[in-house]
């Protein structure tokens, strides 16, 4: 019987600390399996805390480890909360090793195809806005070069970079693609979020339909507003932003908040899009049962795993909502959460946000052309996710005082 012999971390300094759980075969030629979680603030120590509530299981076994996993931790919160960005990750690595093990790609584990390939649009970053972010969000020097964002920038360059920035997007072959709708100079650590001034309205609204313009009909658009406008005020940019047919507006207001998003679906035609900060299906009943939104956005390296994301989708499948998984990880995250999307029957589309992350092709072995393509994702049929991480890269761009896995 295959059992898990142990479990290993590691963590690379991308856009933000993309963390990786390895869990290992005790046989089988030493095989492993590879997931993402997430980031938060002290993830791999949670992780390591599970190691001895896995050590000796079968690993095949995967749903009834995340049940074990949400158990053991029932006395610290595991109805929700960073719990699950760990468990998210292990699950996922569970995935990676069972396939391996039975010879088997992920996305035939967990039901087979719909699709041939995954579409996926680009979050985009307008005048060169990459940053690298702590797990609280807060601006990091990375160890690698950083093309950091100009600075002092006005309203009217901010929405000349950003049409220029999907012009180019679209030559790339990317058919959607997303934008910021957050004002210029603001932060997410706002205890009170921010009130929209006629001005500001003005200025989001010239943003999307400069967007709009510049990349015609044929191609799909969504804005984000990151949850931290008041209602009413995110309602008028809703209104006048319906002329341009947008894919969504994301996060218009916090996900908790039901009334409000209630109240924002009740009075526009602009599709509203939410989320990727809730967690497992009870997370989500709400807001799919009581049609609170058009589009579910869960992020899979944080929703309580691939199984459990494929029971989200199918609630959503249940009431005819679209399915667009959030995704800002590497090419671990993307690769899973691809194989999930190839196996629901109403995927919309799903995120990628590294385009800029100058490694990113490279931190897969054999780089990532032979399943990549810009606007599309194509998982391969080998077995678990198909990808392995390239070590030497990986080890080049960890977090620094870290560990690779086994290395110290």
């Amino acid at each position: 019987m295959p059992r898990i012999s142990k479990i290993t971390t590691a963590v690379v300094q991308a856009n933000f600390h993309w963390t990786y759980v390895r869990v290992y075969s005790n046989g089988d030629g030493g095989l492993h399996g590879t997931g993402e979680c997430f980031f938060a603030p002290g993830l791999t120590r949670i992780i390591e805390e599970f190691a001895p509530v896995l050590v000796g299981e079968d690993f095949t076994a995967v749903e009834r480890l995340v049940e074990k996993m949400r158990w053991a931790a029932s006395g610290t919160g595991s109805t929700g909360g960073i719990i699950w960005n760990a468990i998210t990750g292990i699950e996922a690595a569970l995935w990676d090793l069972k396939g391996k093990y039975l010879g088997q790609p992920v996305w035939q584990l967990l039901g087979g195809k719909f699709r041939g390939k995954v579409r996926i649009y680009v979050d985009c970053h307008a005048a060169g806005a990459l940053e690298c972010l702590s797990p609280l969000l807060q601006p990091t020097p990375p160890s690698w070069h950083l093309e950091t964002p100009v600075k002092g920038l006005s309203r009217e360059d901010v929405i000349t970079a950003s049409a220029a920035r999907a012009v180019e997007m679209a030559e790339r072959g990317y058919t959607a693609m997303k934008f910021d709708l957050d004002l210029p100079g603001t932060t997410f650590d706002s205890a009170t979020g921010y009130t929209l001034t006629t001005r500001d309205i003005d200025w989001m609204v010239g943003l999307a339909s400069a967007i709009r313009e510049a990349v015609g009909p044929d191609i799909d658009v969504a804005m984000d507003a990151h949850w931290r406008y008041k209602p009413n005020d995110i309602l008028q940019v809703a209104k006048l932003l319906e002329p341009l047919r947008l894919m969504w507006l994301e996060d218009p207001v916090p996900p908790a908040n039901e009334q409000a998003l209630k109240y924002l679906r009740q009075h526009t035609t602009t599709p509203i899009a939410t989320g990727e900060n809730l967690q497992l299906r009870q997370g989500f009943w709400n807001l799919i049962v009581n049609d609170l939104v058009d589009i579910v956005t869960p992020d899979l390296q944080k929703a309580g795993g691939l199984a459990e994301g494929r029971k989200i989708a199918d609630m959503c499948a249940a009431v005819d909502k679209p399915f667009a998984p959030h995704m800002i990880g590497s090419p671990v995250a993307l690769m899973a959460t691809a194989h999930l999307c190839l196996t629901v029957p109403n995927l919309l589309v799903c995120e990628f946000h590294a385009h800029d992350v100058p490694f990113f092709y490279e931190l897969s072995q054999n780089n990532t052309t032979h399943w990549f393509q810009h606007g599309w994702v194509t998982p391969t049929d080998r077995p678990g996710f198909g990808i392995e991480l390239d070590e030497t890269v990986g080890r080049r761009h960890r977090l620094p005082g870290s560990t690779w896995f086994d290395d110290k």
